[in-house]
């Protein structure tokens, strides 16, 4: 597991944006361009009123609002999104995004478990269907709605969710979720064998990695490459949330040593 590649620290305004349909943004913030494997994620922004035609990946993506209103179509299944719902779409499943709020934009994170994203468009026409919370979708898709979804302790004074992995979404090729660390959260020293991306989306994060500190706030984003000894921390008075995902299918963290996180102690050495 030795690796071979450093952590970055993406902060939001620094990566690359596209124009992925008529006022449509989306900025990469770990992908190949940072030597990420098998992982992009970024920030897609909509105007009011924009929309992402329907289309296809080869690969997973997860969609999370982060604020705005948003609909997303998936074959015709029209999820209405509040803030921090997610969709899991499988590979090969048509869907469509509208920013549905008549004057603010939507703003989404986005994850596809691949580094060299594509898509084919559409052309079809689906029927219509409205899916609420108290519904059971019929199709291969995922949705987890923010306010009843359970949560768990994954560190002291933390509460994470699961939004996806191979046991909730069989075949899938990445597993993430959601992590809310009060004051004083944190999570142990910990490695991973496989690439990891963390969003900080509310709050101020500190992230230490082998010794060295990042202060992360406002969507920054930072690539954990296979193998980095590495911990996040909330030192700040106010709560904290991020929205992490694995290029692996299982959740699975190697919690080491502290003195592993330090210079000192640095197992690669």
């Amino acid at each position: 597991m030795r690796p071979d590649r450093n952590e970055v620290i993406n902060p939001r305004g620094t990566g690359s944006v596209v124009e992925i349909a008529p006022g449509v943004r989306f900025e990469c913030l770990v992908g190949a361009h940072n030597r990420a494997q098998n992982l992009t994620t970024g920030i897609v922004t909509f105007d009011a009123g924009a929309e992402l035609p329907y289309h296809t990946h080869p690969f997973t993506e997860s969609v999370t609002l982060l604020s705005g209103q948003a609909t997303v179509e998936i074959e015709g299944r029209c999820y209405e999104l509040s803030e921090l719902d997610n969709l899991v779409i499988p590979p090969g499943v048509a869907h469509f995004v509208k920013a549905s709020g008549a004057t603010t934009p939507a703003v989404l994170h986005v994850a596809m478990a691949t580094s060299s994203p594509t898509r084919v468009l559409v052309d079809h026409a689906f029927s219509r269907r409205a899916m609420r919370p108290a519904i059971a979708s019929d199709g291969p898709e995922r949705v987890n709605w923010f306010r009843t979804a359970p949560r768990y302790e994954a560190g002291p004074f933390t509460a994470f969710i699961d939004f996806f992995n191979k046991d909730l979404v069989p075949g899938i090729e990445m597993s993430g979720g959601y992590g809310l660390f009060y004051p004083r959260g944190r999570l142990p020293a910990h490695v991973h064998d496989f690439d990891e991306s963390i969003c900080i989306i509310d709050g101020t994060a500190t992230c230490v990695v082998e010794g060295r500190r990042y202060s992360m706030f406002g969507c920054a984003t930072a690539l954990q490459p296979r193998g980095r000894v590495h911990y996040f921390i909330n030192e700040s008075p106010e709560p904290m949330a991020m929205l992490w995902v694995y290029a692996g299918p299982v959740p699975e963290r190697i919690v080491v040593d502290e003195r592993c996180a330090t210079v000192e102690g640095n197992p690669w050495q």
